[in-house]
């Protein structure tokens, strides 16, 4: 049984998540889990950076929104990064765009959440509105 390694690192108060090549069940099951733990343990902004991510399909979209929801509840920020131009017209046919930020680069990301953690002084471009 092989086992699925979704790479990770923690910056300051974010986490950056790695989805890898191909975002699947199995790949969006083990990142909605460590997602959520990391959720308990305090960290409420996600960067996911798709740089080597080719292929997601629709459970893996399923799972990712799943992620999304539970960091909206936590009053997180989700900010998606280096997406290619197939990924962001999924993202943008399901309406993912009107949920998350998107940034051209995890650096640039980070530096956002520097700036603003909560993004509560930015003009909502690409932010979640409230139901």
């Amino acid at each position: 049984m092989s086992t699925i390694e979704i790479r990770e690192r923690l910056v300051g108060a974010a986490a950056v998540i790695y989805p890898g090549p191909y975002l699947n069940q199995l790949r969006g099951e083990r990142i909605e889990r460590r997602c959520l733990e990391m959720l308990h343990d305090g960290i409420r902004n996600l960067v996911i950076n798709f740089e080597e991510t080719e292929l997601i399909n629709s459970i893996g979209i399923s799972l990712l929104l799943g992620v999304i929801e539970a960091v909206d509840e936590s009053e997180g920020k989700v900010i998606l990064t280096n997406l290619n131009s197939s990924n962001r017209e999924l993202f943008e046919v399901l309406g993912i765009l009107s949920r998350v930020e998107i940034l051209g680069t995890e650096e640039g990301a980070l530096a956002s959440l520097v700036r603003n953690p909560t993004g509560c002084d930015q003009p909502d471009e690409g932010s979640h509105i409230p139901d």
